[in-house]
């Protein structure tokens, strides 16, 4: 349940977690996720000022977190996106912002053990995207069940859990909202995220072809200059994880609701392609939407 209120220049968003979420399947979630946003929108806050909203308050009984609201006239990234404006300079500073948290809490004991808990990312994240996609498509299951279990065994840095475009808010300034799965494991799931989500948007918005292209290299370039060379996740294994989340976003839970039916059968196409085939460019990668959009 998310709500806003306002009392003179003052306003605020407040959000409560609930133990199911709005969709048509069953899909049931901890609500002390909210208790792990807050925390993590505090650790983000101290690592990129500025680039995520002010937590003002938190019930932890109810589970309920209360933070600034953006300025009026602010918008998400996906509507921008959607409507043909791609803007890669938005897509660096996400780059740069990402590689900003994972390196700052590479290694780092103390977040480690704040955020152990994988139930929540498990739920949103892995059961509904990768589970499901590897039920539902038998002759993608080995290559699922492999990245899965890689990024299950990987705890490395702060993991944010849904960076894509409808979690980024644009006005004279870029926020980064909605950390409810935030965890200590795997960046590569991150980076995947968004490339996926800019890819898929390839798929929708083909007019837009040139401008997404340089979006997903402005992101993956800023984000690979922002963290050490450890720290960077090989491209054959993360364009895995991009190949199962575009197919996630046609076959499982949570399908995306712009994809109209030929364009699910090209998102299925390119993303099983992807997973199966692992491009070791992102040049490849995206030469493989294009060829499944002929």
């Amino acid at each position: 349940m998310v709500l806003a209120a306002e009392c003179g220049a003052t306003s605020v968003v407040v959000k409560q977690a609930l133990p199911r979420l709005r969709v048509p399947e069953l899909w049931l979630a901890k609500r002390e996720r909210a208790i792990s946003e807050a925390d993590a929108l505090v650790l983000a806050a101290t690592i990129t000022p500025g680039a995520v909203p002010a937590v003002l308050d938190l019930d932890r009984d109810n589970c309920v977190l209360t933070i600034a609201a953006a300025p009026r006239g602010w918008s998400t990234w996906k509507s921008r996106l959607l409507a043909g404006d791609a803007e890669p300079a938005i897509a660096s500073r996400l780059g740069s912002i990402l590689g900003s948290w994972h390196r700052a809490t590479f290694a780092d004991e103390g977040v480690a053990r704040r955020f152990a808990d994988y139930e929540a990312f498990d739920q949103l994240r892995v059961d509904p995207f990768y589970r499901t996609v590897a039920h539902r498509h038998p002759e993608l299951a080995d290559a699922i069940d492999a990245a899965m279990t890689r990024m299950e065994e990987t705890h490395v840095c702060l993991v944010h859990g849904d960076y894509s475009p409808k979690n980024v808010l644009v006005g004279d300034g870029v926020w980064v909202i909605d950390f409810e799965v935030a965890h200590f494991g795997d960046p590569a799931f991150d980076v995947a995220y968004m490339l996926n989500h800019l890819l898929l948007k390839l798929v929708h918005v083909p007019r837009s072809s040139p401008e997404l292209e340089l979006s997903a290299n402005c992101f993956w370039n800023a984000y690979r200059t922002a963290v050490p060379a450890e720290l960077a996740p090989e491209l054959p294994y993360l364009l895995g994880h991009v190949g199962a989340l575009m197919v996630a976003r046609v076959d499982g839970k949570s399908p995306a609701e712009y994809l109209a039916r030929p364009e699910q059968e090209i998102a299925r196409e390119a993303g099983s392609r992807l997973l199966l085939e692992r491009p070791q460019t992102l040049r490849a990668a995206i030469e493989t939407v294009r060829r499944a959009r002929v």
